[in-house]
């Protein structure tokens, strides 16, 4: 991991990674296109697989599905 960071003081090595790896101060799960939490979401409303507009939820990994796709392929909701 030494070769990768190299162009980063190694002193500065450890907070460098800490602080693009996570958002401080961001809790739950938000839209993976405007980083909101599902109630303030104002994007397009559409299934990612089917593209169908019907029962669109916010899923774990911030992504909306349809009921169908998340029973189909086991996906949690953001909020459950």
């Amino acid at each position: 991991m030494a070769h990768y960071l190299r162009y980063v003081l190694h002193s500065d090595a450890l907070h460098y990674t800490a602080i693009m790896s996570s958002k401080p101060g961001l809790s739950g799960i938000v839209c993976a296109q405007c980083e909101q939490p599902e109630a303030k979401c104002w994007c397009e409303k559409f299934c990612v697989l089917c593209q169908s507009q019907v029962d669109i939820r916010l899923c774990t990994d911030g992504l909306m599905y349809c009921e169908p796709c998340r029973t189909a392929c086991d996906y949690k909701l953001a909020n459950a």
